[in-house]
């Protein structure tokens, strides 16, 4: 399962806002409503869809683990991940 601020995070970076902005909004609390006017769906919609495309993004590999990911990377940064099934 992945970390709901992550897929918050997430949300907010696809609507334009930095990651400073994001985190401050996140902690506004109101991303049911930001979610809803941006994409005509609730947060939990949001999760879900996030869930089942995850798995098409590119693998990505942890420099310090060397555990695969995939995940939404935005400026070398993983924004929100999950361990690859093959982690070969």
């Amino acid at each position: 399962m992945i970390d709901r601020w992550d897929i918050e995070e997430l949300a907010y970076r696809a609507m334009g806002k930095t990651e400073a902005e994001a985190e401050e909004a996140i902690e506004g609390g109101d991303i049911n409503e930001a979610i809803y006017e941006k994409y005509g769906c609730s947060l939990n919609a949001y999760c879900a869809i996030i869930e089942d495309v995850i798995r098409f993004t590119p693998l990505v590999e942890s420099p310090m683990t060397c555990t695969r990911y995939h995940a939404f990377v935005d400026n070398d940064r993983a924004i929100v991940k999950v361990k690859a099934l093959n982690n070969n």
